[in-house]
Parts: structure tokens; C-alpha cells; sequence
């Protein structure tokens, strides 16, 4: 039986933890590696009883500052055997939910579809989509309006994530792509399973695709970065995973915030979702773990908005409601002059 294996660090996470954790068993993930740091909201808590249930495999770092938490945890998930079993392999974080296209419905209808050693997953940037407080409907049926899938700009819009087959000429996992061994040229397939050239396989630091609508015919990988603006408050509040220098500010909320068009094509995984949850949330001390998270998690928020700077912050995320990407013809001068900028070809 072919494994599937999904790795990811976590930090403060409980409110989505979850439905996360629900979806990706649902879409067949058969083990998924959570590595979490410095947890204050309750969410090691969770993955501890989630644990227990067999749903997860949680190990707890230590990280010292100098280091980020997620190359540390990817380097702790390289010798796992959660890992070191697995015949594929994705580096996810909890905002990023893979979007099969019918009839596919699990990780092995994809790669049952496709010859290739690794499958771009393709993000689509999810805006806030009006919630000021975080919805009681959960991700997938609150957040679906999102960047059209022609959108050049911003060129995060075109970063993805992979699924790699482990034996492979790959060393080990990557943040966004694995890291492939020297003189490799592994055989890279898009969203809709069409093969990429070898110049993209050998630019192994290349982490977008830009110059073509998103390929999606068989995957999309649905990033929610904001959720509500409750929500990306408490994200500020935490950091970033793997760049400690990053600022979580407003230039970050226009750069995804995008509620352009509706995108609702995830829904048709959302009951294998629901009944997956359930069937977590029934585990010994799953659900009162869920609630513990989620009450911290409220409490946060109202101890931030006590803070005058926060909640002008918070107040300046509610005007700034929405992102519009720019025209095809500026968004791809734009596009052209980064990658100058850069001395990468786009």
C-alpha cells in the first residue's frame, strides 16, 4: 500500500488545528508528523490527545532563537520514521488545505494520475472575505472568495508547495520544495499533471510559477494565510514559523487579502472532512482540548485590543477590506521588472 505522508510545525494553532488535521486525514494522509514550539494557547494540549487517537504523531522542540522552528523541525521530520516510511511526502503548514478536482478525492487518485517523482501544489491566496472575528463555521465553509486564478501579481500569488515521492532524487524535506540531490533532474508534473521542463527541475531554489493562469485540473492547494482579521492578529502575535525577521503587518495583509472571485470547488471533500472531525472529536479529551484552545484563543484577542497600537492596527485591517490584483498588462510588466530585479527568469 503506497503511504502518504504529511509534515508540519506548529506554533499556537489550536482554533484551526482541528478541521486541519481532520482534512488532511481525509484526503488520505496515513501519518502526519506535527512538530510544535513554545505552544501557549492549548494546542499541544490537542495534538496530545489527537496523539492518543492515532490521528497524529506530535513531537514537541526546543528551538533557541537563532534558529527558525521550521527548518529545525524539518530537519527533526528527516530521520522520522513517520518520514523514512513514507512513499510521498508534503511539507504543509495548518493554513493549507489540498484541493483535489472531482473525481479525485484522496492523495493516491492523484498520484495514480500522474508519472513524476514530485507534484506542484498550487496555491490560490484566500482572503479574510469580510470576517472581523473568527466565524464558528470553520475554514472551508467561511473563507471561499479568493485571487482570480489568472492573477500575475503579487508573485507570492504563484508559490507552491510539493508532493514528492520519497525514493526519489530528493536528500530531504524542503519548506516548499524538497531538497534534491546534486546533478538530480527529478520529474517535475504541474497542478494538472503536465510535465515542467528540466530547467525548472534544475533551478532547485525556484519556489513560483508565474506567466500562465494557475494549473490546477487535478490540484490546488487552498491557502488560507489570514482567515478573519481576529485571526491575524493573533498570527502577528506569534511569528512566523520560519523567518523570525518577517513582519506580520498591514503590507502583508494586502499582499493575500484577496476576495476577487468565489472559489467553492473544495467543498465537494468537506463531508469526508466532517465526519473525520467528529470522528476525532469523540477521542478521550479531543473536544474539551478544542474548547480549552479556542477559549484562549478569544482571550488573547481581547487582551491584544487592550493595547491602543494593536487596536489601531486592528481597526486599519478593517479598512483595508480587500486587495485587487492589477491588470494583466501591469501585472506582468511588473512581474517581468521583479524578476530582472531578482536576475530570476519568471
Amino acid at each position: 500500500m503506497t503511504r502518504f505522508a504529511v509534515v508540519t510545525a506548529m506554533r499556537n494553532e489550536g482554533p484551526h488545528l482541528l478541521e486541519w488535521v481532520a482534512h488532511t486525514r481525509a484526503v488520505g494522509a496515513d501519518d502526519i508528523l506535527v512538530i510544535s514550539n513554545d505552544c501557549d494557547d492549548g494546542s499541544d494540549n490537542l495534538l496530545d490527545a489527537l496523539a492518543a487517537g492515532g490521528a497524529v504523531t506530535h513531537l514537541r522542540q526546543e528551538v533557541p532563537r537563532s534558529r527558525t522552528p521550521q527548518w529545525a523541525a524539518l530537519r527533526l521530520a528527516g530521520e522520522h520514521p513517520a518520514v523514512r516510511d513514507a512513499d510521498w511526502i508534503a511539507v504543509l503548514d495548518c493554513d493549507e488545505f489540498i484541493n483535489l478536482r472531482p473525481p479525485l478525492s484522496r492523495l493516491s487518485d492523484l498520484v495514480a494520475r500522474v508519472e513524476a517523482d514530485a507534484i506542484v501544489l498550487p496555491w490560490r491566496l484566500f482572503g479574510h472575505a469580510g470576517h472581523t472575528t473568527r466565524p464558528a463555521g470553520g475554514t472551508l465553509a467561511s473563507y471561499t472568495r479568493a485571487i482570480p486564478d489568472d492573477a500575475l501579481y503579487p508573485p507570492l500569488s504563484r508559490f507552491f508547495k510539493t508532493l514528492y515521492r520519497r525514493r526519489g532524487p530528493f536528500q530531504k524535506p524542503g519548506v516548499h520544495r524538497p531538497k534534491q540531490r546534486p546533478d538530480s533532474v527529478p520529474h517535475w508534473v504541474d497542478g494538472s499533471g503536465q510535465a515542467l521542463p528540466d530547467s525548472f527541475a534544475a533551478a532547485s531554489d525556484r519556489i513560483m510559477l508565474w506567466g500562465a493562469p494557475l494549473a490546477t485540473g487535478l490540484v490546488q492547494l487552498n491557502h488560507y494565510s489570514l482567515r478573519s482579521a481576529e485571526d491575524f492578529l493573533l498570527k502577528r502575535a506569534r511569528g512566523l514559523p520560519n523567518r523570525h525577521t518577517k513582519p506580520i503587518d498591514m503590507t502583508y495583509w494586502v499582499e493575500r487579502n484577496f476576495n476577487t472571485v468565489e472559489d467553492t470547488s473544495i467543498a465537494h471533500l468537506r463531508p469526508a472532512m466532517q465526519a473525520e472531525a467528529a470522528r476525532l472529536r469523540a477521542l478521550p479529551g479531543v473536544a474539551e482540548a478544542e474548547a480549552a484552545c479556542l477559549s484562549r484563543a478569544r482571550a488573547a484577542f481581547e487582551r491584544l485590543l487592550d493595547d491602543p497600537e494593536t487596536l489601531q492596527f486592528y481597526g486599519r485591517l478593517l479598512l483595508a477590506a480587500d486587495s485587487t490584483p492589477p491588470d494583466a498588462e501591469t501585472a506582468l510588466r511588473l512581474v517581468r521588472r521583479f524578476a530582472a530585479a531578482r536576475g530570476a527568469g519568471a
